[in-house]
This record gives structure tokens, sequence and C-alpha cells, in this order.
């Protein structure tokens, strides 16, 4: 952590020349790689740190949609489908759910992506949506994991989300800063999954060569310990010490 001495010794350094200049600006096209197939290590996660069912809670409601029809299998570790696996009638077997109709008529119509490969574990497939449910058909935590697993499967078959990178470089009295902004140029599965979506920052528009004004503010803080494990983060680990 900088002492006070040596912060106040940076700001002098610069705020005698009193003005930031932008010496290279780079922007380039990047991309948010949809997620893979659905296991039961990743529902039992976000039901946890999303949700908030605990995973034995989750299992139970998991396997009651898998016995009435509503999902397909849910003990897996593998997130690959099968090639054979048919994606169109999946997808058109939730298409008159309003929560997500628009998404699901667009994937059809224009023509959805096979999800990416992931991990074939040689057991069943990835957690599908088999038919579809409503709100009124489940109790509420049932409904909210299906519709989680819906909206997995719908995003996995999206295209990726894309977005413009800008990265500006700055400097004054011999030291160098830099700023990042994000502009989704298209949302792809996160307009499915918004809660990954990229954070967008827009930031001024710079020429090289420009000059900005600096503010003289010192912020104080320290440094603090990590949170202890939350449960989605003990069940990451505890997949990683069965490996």
């Amino acid at each position: 952590m900088l002492s006070r001495m040596v912060t106040v010794m940076f700001q002098k350094m610069v705020t005698g020349d009193g003005i930031l200049k932008v010496t290279d600006i780079s922007v380039k096209e990047e991309c948010k790689a949809r997620p893979p197939g659905l296991n039961t290590i990743n529902l039992l996660k976000v039901a946890s740190s999303a949700l908030g069912i605990g995973p034995q809670i989750a299992m139970h409601l998991a396997e009651r949609l898998y016995t009435q029809g509503f999902i397909s299998y849910p003990r897996t570790e593998s997130t690959a489908y099968p090639s054979s696996f048919d994606f169109r009638s999946a997808l058109a077997a939730l298409v008159h759910n309003p929560l997500w109709t628009n998404d699901v008529r667009a994937l059809l119509d224009a023509g959805f992506v096979k999800p990416k490969q992931g991990h074939d574990a040689g057991d069943h497939p990835p957690i599908t949506p088999m038919r579809l449910a409503t709100e009124e058909t489940l109790d509420t935590d049932a409904w909210r994991l299906y519709q989680y697993i819906c909206q997995h499967f719908i995003g996995i078959a999206s295209p990726d989300c894309r977005y413009m990178r800008t990265s500006i470089e700055f400097a004054s009295g011999g030291e160098a800063f830099h700023c990042v902004g994000y502009r989704v140029t298209s949302k792809g599965f996160t307009s499915i999954m918004p809660w990954l979506a990229v954070s967008e920052n827009n930031i001024p528009a710079f020429k090289k060569g420009d000059t900005v004004s600096i503010h003289k503010d010192i912020y104080e803080g320290s440094t603090s310990p990590p949170d202890y494990l939350s449960e989605s983060e003990l069940i990451s680990h505890g997949e990683e010490w069965h490996r």
C-alpha cells in the first residue's frame, strides 16, 4: 500500500504539468463468448449464487422437474451436446412463453447457432428444457430454476456478445495513465442472459495529442481481507478437488 508521502510526491509530479496528454488510442472489436451446455455443478452454482437456493433443495427441484417431463436428466457432468441433438425442436418447444418468445422466434427465423464444443463426460447430455411450463404450473422455486434452465439453453444457441473496446493512454509529469471504455454493438446471448451482459462504459471521443485538465484530489483507503468463500465457490472448489 502506498504511503501518503509517496502519494503526494506522485501527485506533485503530475499536477506540475496540470494536464494529461493523449499519447495513444486503440479501438478494437472484442467478443464475449456464450457459455457451454449446462451441467449439474454449474446449475447448483447458479442456484446458490443467483437464486438463493441451496444445493440439496436445488437438486430435489431439478429431479422433480425431470420426473414431470419439463427438463432432461439433471445429473450430468457433460457440457457438450451430441452432434445429432435436435436444437430446432427443443427451441420450438419454448416459443410460446412470452418471457422469451421474441428471442426464440429470432433464433428460429434467422438461424440459431449450435453451442460451442464443451466437455463430453460420456454420461448424459447437458440439462435441457424438454417442454413448456408456466409459472402457474410450478411452485415459486421450481419455476425460478426452470426459468434459468430455459434461459441458459436459449443463450447457448444465440450468437456471442460483441462490443468495441476503446483504450486511451495518457501522460503527465513523466507518468503514464490509461482508461478503457466499452460499447456493445450486438447483445447476442446476453439479451436472454442479461446478468452476463458487458457493462458499457462510454468515454469521450479523444484524438491523439488532445489534452485534459487534472483534478488534484487524493482519495484515501485501505485494503481489506477477502470474504469467506460463498456456497457457490465451495461447489466450484469441490468439483476441482473431485478431479
